[in-house]
């Protein structure tokens, strides 16, 4: 297997596993509010990245995270605001319109190397985020206020998620992947937990919710990301953008085989759309502003000369 293909298949399996978190999430949140769901669900997840990571025999040592406390520090901050903002979505809208609105995380990506970057967008990529737009617009189409709000909900969620997966990228190469996995939840478990202690919303779950917990951290903030990040070390920014735009497809899967509910035909009509543009703007010459993100602080000294 080429080193290609193993990143191909890596993000692909990442898209599949993450798509539980829709699922399991929706469950959970039917009792418990976001910010008492956060710490939970990310501290199971750490659980589970801990003990993945300790039974490695041939681990790195935790204290080598020390150069890289800050960029650590900056993922728990930035996943923190994302997980709030998705999360708050899930509780208000149906698991597979937010997926399909958190693909805007792909827009944000090639957002940030315009801003950082000065780079500007081709002609195919505007007419990719034209495309997706009329497709959010088709999901939101009488909608009414709440699929509205589930829609500001994500993209701001989404606005923060971009950040953590610019920063991954750039740290990728120098931290061990599943420890980056388990930084990230341990970060987000501290952080969402003082602020659920501090406003008096941690309370804990009942049996049949901490099982959706349990199963659904494990295959969501766990196992995708220690196969996201894998992944990244084999294929751009840009071609893991695209595979994981399929995971809509497995949240609907997912939801009639489990629940046997689907979306109205003009919800998936609109979502199919967002993919659609969502694919086009990554892949009509994204490839260079994707990889040039991976260090955007050498790029600034270079146009400054």
């Amino acid at each position: 297997m080429t080193p290609k293909l193993k990143g191909i298949l890596l993000t692909l399996a990442s898209a599949a596993m993450v798509s539980v978190t829709f699922i399991a999430s929706k469950q959970a949140l039917k009792e418990l509010t976001p910010l008492a769901f956060t710490p939970i669900w990310f501290g199971i997840a750490s659980l589970w990245g801990l003990g993945f990571h300790f039974s490695q025999p041939n681990r790195a040592p935790l204290t080598a995270l020390r150069p890289h406390l800050k960029p650590l520090a900056l993922i728990g901050l930035a996943s923190s605001g994302a997980n709030y903002f998705f999360f708050s979505a899930i509780k208000l809208g149906d698991p597979t319109v937010v997926s399909f609105f958190s693909r805007s995380e792909t827009i944000f990506s090639l957002l940030w190397g315009v801003l950082l970057l000065k780079e500007r967008l081709t002609r195919w990529q505007w007419l990719g985020a034209a495309v997706a737009v009329v497709g959010a617009g088709l999901m939101t189409y009488r909608g009414g206020t709440i699929i509205f709000l589930v829609l500001v909900l994500a993209l701001v969620g989404n606005f923060f998620n971009s950040l953590t997966s610019l920063i991954a990228k750039q740290n990728v190469k120098n931290v061990p992947p599943n420890v980056l996995g388990v930084a990230r939840t341990i970060g987000l478990m501290v952080i969402m937990g003082s602020l659920a202690l501090a406003t008096g919303e941690l309370t804990a779950p009942s049996i049949t919710t901490l099982l959706w917990m349990v199963g659904g951290s494990f295959f969501g903030p766990f196992l995708s990301f220690v196969l996201y990040y894998n992944g990244l070390k084999w294929v751009d920014m840009s071609q893991a953008s695209i595979i994981r735009a399929t995971q809509p497809l497995f949240v609907a899967v997912y939801s009639l085989a489990l629940f046997g509910s689907l979306i109205s035909p003009l919800q998936l009509t609109g979502g199919l759309i967002i993919l659609a543009g969502v694919v086009l703007m990554v892949s009509a010459g994204s490839n260079k502003l994707i990889s040039s993100m991976s260090n955007p602080l050498m790029m600034f000294r270079k146009g400054s000369k």
